[in-house]
Order: C-alpha cells, then structure tokens, then sequence
C-alpha cells in the first residue's frame, strides 16, 4: 500500500513540475506571439511610407525635381511647337519633288 501511494505521489510530482513546464512554455509563446504582432504592424507602416515614397519619387514631376535639384539639370522650353500633320506633309511633299526631279 505504502509503494502505490509512493508511485502515485511521484507522478503527481512529475505531472505538476510538466504542468508548470507547459504553462511556462505557453506564456512565453503567448509573450512572442504579442511582440511578433507589434513588429507586424511596424514593418506594414513602414511598407505604406515606402510605397509611398516611391510612388511619389516616380512621378514626373518628382522626376523633374530631383534632375534640377541634384543633377543641376534645366528644363527647356520649346521653341516652336510643331503640327505633325503639316510636318508628315512637308516630308511626304519633299519625297514627291525629289521622285519628280530624278
């Protein structure tokens, strides 16, 4: 009688210092799961202000920005805006003269 009560009691103390284990074991879990979360959130704005910075620095005109800015680079205007239709037909009447004249 005295063995079994023996065994019993030993596994019980084996069986409370595993419980003790586990519940150790599953609060840490739990503790990494909550800084997982938080650096999950942190890396998710950090990937919308990259996004955006880059959208941003794509478009034409923070192209144009940044080539004067740090490349010292100037826009120039145009000098005459030419009709592409007037300018086909210049080309197309410059062709027919050079056929007529060979």
């Amino acid at each position: 009688m005295k063995y079994i009560f023996t065994i019993l009691l030993t596994i019980l103390i084996i069986l409370s210092f595993e419980k003790i284990k586990l519940s150790w074991e599953l609060n840490k879990l739990y503790f990494n799961n909550q800084n997982l979360k938080i650096e999950y959130e942190i890396l998710k704005e950090e990937n919308l202000k990259l996004l955006t910075q880059f959208h941003l620095e794509n478009l034409p005109s923070g192209i144009e920005k940044q080539a004067k800015e740090n490349l010292g680079m100037i826009k120039k205007e145009a000098k005459e805006i030419l009709d592409v239709e007037k300018v086909i037909a210049s080309i197309i009447l410059v062709d027919d003269l050079r056929i007529q004249k060979n």
